[in-house]
């Protein structure tokens, strides 16, 4: 980055936090409506994705719900706007999605309500030293041929890998996706009895145990072993090339202050993997449109 365009961004950023810190709050129609002395049943403090998903759910299920945001805008981290750096819009924080569960979209009519998810094609470019660069997609054949440069055996790896922890990730998605389970600290019986009695009183625990019984006995030490190990060494075990490994490593260490050799970075890159975008697993949307849930 040139000092120039490295000095404009620093004034920019200057003058956004001194917006955001002097700034007093916007007043908005929805404001004003508010009538005074009603109560509420719920209370949502801040109008990020994350209370706003709450509230819906809140209305959904019949309560009456007040979200207060101190901004003229909600969304929070998922905000895109335009005001930072004049002609250009972007989002503030939150530059991918995938993450984002099927079924929140699915039980919120969020595609009825506007919303549209741009998948990224391709998804990651490597550039090397040497003028090489590495390209992956969601397109099986473009992944074969752009890694075949690096390495045949890779090439041929690269499927597999992906079939595996698609395996796990359909096993998460299970958990993810279900309530709590109830935990009973039953004390007086023995750890196998515990476990019974979950089994035969809990739908999840039996639901969760005819999962992991499907997986058999291999998938299940790979499972653990992915889950609590580094992320390179579960990358060495599949792969020789450096370029891919670093390339799918990324996936490891996004949102967290460990690096690739970290214990338990495996299980970073596959909650990374795990999301999805339009049905298809791994694929990110950079970008997402809607018009407003509400006026």
């Amino acid at each position: 980055m040139s000092p120039a365009a490295r000095s404009l961004l620093l004034s920019a950023a200057r003058r956004q936090r001194r917006r955001f810190s002097t700034e007093a709050p916007s007043s908005t129609p929805q404001q004003q409506l508010l009538p005074k002395g009603k109560r509420w049943d719920a209370v949502v403090i801040g109008g990020g994705h994350n209370g706003l998903a709450a509230a819906a759910y809140l209305a959904r299920a019949g309560r009456s719900v007040a979200v207060l945001e101190r901004r003229g805008v909600i969304g929070g981290a998922a905000v895109s706007e335009s005001d930072l750096v004049p002609g250009f819009r972007f989002s503030r924080c939150s530059y991918l999605l995938s993450l984002l569960r099927p079924a929140l979209i699915q039980e919120l009519e969020l595609e009825r309500h506007g919303l549209k998810l741009l998948p990224r094609s391709p998804s990651s470019f490597t550039p090397c030293l040497d003028g090489r660069y590495l390209l992956l997609g969601p397109d099986a054949e473009l992944n074969h041929s752009e890694i075949s440069k690096f390495s045949e055996n890779d090439a041929g790896a690269y499927p597999r890998y992906e079939e595996k922890l698609e395996k796990f990730c359909k096993l998460m998605d299970f958990v993810i996706d279900s309530p709590p389970p109830e935990m009973r600290h039953e004390y007086h019986l023995s750890m196998v009895d515990r476990m019974k009695d979950k089994v035969d009183k809990s739908v999840f625990w039996s639901k969760l145990l005819g999962i992991v019984m499907q997986q058999g006995q291999k998938d299940m030490v790979d499972f653990f072993d992915l889950l609590l190990s580094p992320a390179s060494k579960i990358l060495n075990n599949w792969f020789e090339g450096d370029v891919l490994k670093a390339t799918l490593a990324t996936d490891a260490v996004i949102g967290s202050m460990a690096g690739v050799h970290t214990p338990g970075s495996g299980y970073v890159l596959l909650h990374h993997v795990m999301g999805e975008t339009g049905g298809q697993r791994g694929v990110w949307a950079p970008e997402t449109m809607s018009k407003p849930l509400w006026p």
